[in-house]
Formats: structure tokens, C-alpha cells, sequence
């Protein structure tokens, strides 16, 4: 199973970090978190390794090449102009059409057990299944509902006065080569705004996998500096994982 990081947005809620790398080669210890993500997987034996490019692309691909140094197998999507997440998939279709495949987001530092969740994902037979958890800021994320079977039955951006359990998507997800079909070519395609959303509407069945392993966004210079503490601390070893 090959996976897919998505990592061609500028962060811009990380200046001034990046306003000379992509957010993703911010270090996260000694290492670029993308580096501790392409650890993660081939710590579970996923070494087909796909990354998007736009933003300061050049030090993405100076630093890890064809990924040979980190004993994986790297190639890159090029994105001249940013194709959102569910439209960067559409965008290396011929990279990923042919088995289901990982999607990561390449700035949410995390120690699932990618194991694990590809055997869930491939027994709930889905479309799709991602990543849910508690979440501790739940007005800026993408909160799931989802039945005793793990079907997911309710996605959505809450609002003020909305009655919900605090579990949203995070960034690990897995889809079958099918969801290719229903993302249009050509046009920027957000996963969580347009393609997820469609999906739910057309029944297609997506699945949600809760644990409570490490799963935190380092998109603001508060949530980076908080994801640096608990390396720090130890708690993003794979190890630490439940």
C-alpha cells in the first residue's frame, strides 16, 4: 500500500517559519516532521512513499531525493498551482490508481498504528476510513458521527450552540483507488469541504477508526510548540501508541 503525503500548502499560520521552507521541513526535534512521518511508515513496513510539491519545493526534494538514505522509495507530484488535498490525489491518479493507498497530512504529527488501521480498512471493505479522536479545539475542526458498525453517518464544521461528542477526523486516511472517480479533474478539490461530503451523499461507505494515539496538528505556532513539548516529553514514540 503506497502512501501519499499531502504536503504542498504554504503555511501561512506558521510565519515566519516558513517563509523560507515548507511547513512540512519544520523540525520537530532534530528532524523535519515529514521525516518522523516517513519513520512512522516504514517503521511499519510502508516504503512506496508519495509527496506533493509546490511551496520551496527544491528543499523537499534536495533533502530526501529518491528516499534511498531513508531506505524507502520516494516520487513526487508537482503541483504548479495548489489542487487542495482531494484534488492533489486527482492530480497523480496514475501514481496511486492501482491499490488502495494512504493519505497523510504531512503536518499532523502522529504515531498510529498504520498497521493496524489498514487491517480495519481492509475488513470494513469501505470506500474509505480515517483517522478520529477527541479533539481539544472543536470549532476549527471536522467533527464524525458514526454508528456502533464505525459507518460514518455525519460530517460536519460545528457551530456555536451545536450539540456533539468533541471526535473529528485527524489526518490519516485510506481510500480505494474508486474515490479517484467521484473527484473532478483540472479544478482545486478540498477532501473535507467537497469530496468527503459528496461521498456521504452518494452512500458511499466510509469508515471511522478511533484511537487515542498521538494525532496533533502543528499548523500554529501554539499547536508546533506544543507538539515540540511532548517529543520532548516522549509521547510520540511508536511505543506510545493505544
Amino acid at each position: 500500500m503506497k502512501v501519499f503525503f499531502l504536503s504542498a500548502g504554504p503555511g501561512t499560520r506558521l510565519k515566519s517559519l516558513t517563509n523560507d521552507k515548507p511547513k512540512v521541513m519544520v523540525k520537530i526535534g532534530d528532524k523535519p516532521v515529514l521525516e518522523h512521518l516517513i519513520n512512522l511508515c516504514k517503521h511499519h513496513n510502508f516504503t512506496d512513499i508519495i509527496i506533493t510539491l509546490n511551496h520551496f519545493p527544491d528543499i523537499i526534494t534536495d533533502y530526501f531525493s529518491n528516499g534511498k538514505k531513508f531506505n524507502v522509495n520516494i516520487q513526487y507530484s508537482h503541483e504548479h498551482k495548489r489542487m487542495g488535498g482531494a484534488g492533489a490525489l486527482k492530480y497523480a491518479q496514475d501514481l496511486i490508481k492501482d491499490d488502495d493507498f494512504f493519505v497523510l497530512n504531512a503536518d499532523v504529527m502522529t504515531n498510529i498504528n498504520l498497521t493496524d488501521i489498514a487491517d480495519f480498512h481492509k475488513k470494513k471493505n469501505g470506500i474509505g476510513t480515517f483517522l478520529v479522536h477527541k479533539t481539544d479545539h472543536p470549532y476549527d475542526s471536522d467533527i464524525v458521527e458514526y454508528n456502533e458498525n464505525k459507518l460514518v453517518t455525519k460530517f460536519f464544521r460545528p457551530q456555536p450552540g451545536d450539540k456533539f461528542k468533541k471526535i473529528s477526523k485527524s489526518g490519516t486516511h485510506i481510500f480505494k483507488p474508486e474515490v479517484l472517480d467521484f473527484i473532478p479533474e483540472k479544478i482545486e478539490y478540498s477532501l473535507e469541504k467537497q469530496l468527503i461530503p459528496n461521498l456521504l451523499k452518494k452512500n458511499k461507505k466510509l469508515y471511522a477508526y478511533y484511537s487515542d494515539c498521538y494525532s496533533k496538528d502543528m499548523g500554529t505556532l501554539k499547536r508546533l510548540a506544543q507538539v515540540q513539548k511532548d517529543y520532548k516529553q516522549g509521547k510520540i514514540n511508536y511505543e506510545a501508541v493505544s
